[in-house]
């Protein structure tokens, strides 16, 4: 009974000393347990601080709120690099005895403020055509299918990239396009189909003259196509669709509509890509190659 007395005892004695006042005043400093602070304001803000080396990397800007009343000690607390008790001590013993005044923030947070750059960004949306160049089985000859094509999208340009902001932008653009029934006189057989395109691209824009009316651009993108065909192929019937990765550099002009808006026409090309849609027919393989390259023009909006 004794030794569980003495065990209990010293458990308590040990948990008192971990929980123990340091300062007192406006504001109540507190040591809950090793590297572990409570401070408590008068009028009921309480805040943990923990001070315990690579746990909170946030202890300076979490004092500078606490204390943003006493300007003298929010400018001094990120003049620490490393808070240790004796300074967070001297910091709320510094605190009670400030003259108290109203938030206002320093010449160089007033000049940060100024400099900060969020992220910003645009949307747009563009109707145009696609220019089909269209050949089978890797010859030089083609003939052109027309689409009608629909595209909408985001460009981003963010921040951290300083003075390019506004000039660099990274897209992202999903697309449609949609064409009619076509005879094709350049395939070895028989050959008719319609053909719509989808598409999903990632990209970098550069617009010159971020400021000015009249902006021209400049881009590159890599992208995936679902193609999907429908007709037929010396009297076989064509429904399928294929996928092909894709890169497209582009170029265009835009013109600005007022702070946010412009409107403007972009050209861009996608090289040549193949699309195998060879044919069994429950006997034989009857083989198709398509090969086909794009020349894309469009009116677009960003807003």
């Amino acid at each position: 009974m004794k030794l569980f007395n003495l065990i209990f005892f010293a458990f308590f004695l040990s948990f008192g000393m971990q929980s123990q006042e340091l300062v007192s005043g406006k504001a109540t400093l507190t040591r809950v347990a090793s590297g572990i602070y409570e401070v408590k304001k008068t009028d009921g803000t309480l805040k943990k601080i923990n001070i315990r080396p690579n746990e909170d990397l946030r202890v300076q800007g979490t004092l500078a709120v606490l204390f943003s009343d006493c300007e003298t000690v929010r400018k001094a607390v990120f003049d620490l690099q490393l808070i240790n008790e004796g300074q967070l001590i001297q910091i709320v013993k510094k605190y009670n005895n400030c003259t108290y005044s109203p938030f206002e923030p320093s010449d160089k947070e007033v000049k940060q403020a100024a400099n900060f750059q969020g992220d910003k960004y645009k949307l747009f949306a563009s109707i145009g055509g696609s220019l089909n160049r269209i050949s089978f089985f890797n010859f030089d000859d083609y003939e052109n299918l027309t689409q009608g094509q629909v595209s909408f999208g985001v460009a981003a340009t963010p921040g951290f990239i300083g003075s390019l902001q506004g000039n660099l932008y990274f897209t992202l653009e999903a697309s449609a396009a949609f064409s009619g029934d076509k005879d094709y006189n350049n395939s070895p057989f028989t050959t008719n189909f319609k053909k719509n395109s989808y598409r999903a691209s990632l990209g970098t824009e550069y617009h010159f003259n971020k400021n000015g009316a009249i902006k021209p651009l400049v881009g590159i993108g890599v992208g995936l196509v679902q193609d999907r065909y429908k007709g037929a192929y010396d009297d076989y019937r064509i429904e399928g669709s294929e996928g092909s990765a894709y890169f497209v550099p582009k170029a265009g002009i835009l013109f600005s509509l007022d702070d946010k808006k412009s409107l403007g026409i972009i050209l861009s090309y996608i090289p040549e890509y193949e699309n195998n849609l060879t044919i069994w027919d429950g006997e034989e393989i009857v083989p198709l190659v398509i090969d086909t390259h794009y020349i894309n023009a469009g009116l677009y909006l960003y807003f």
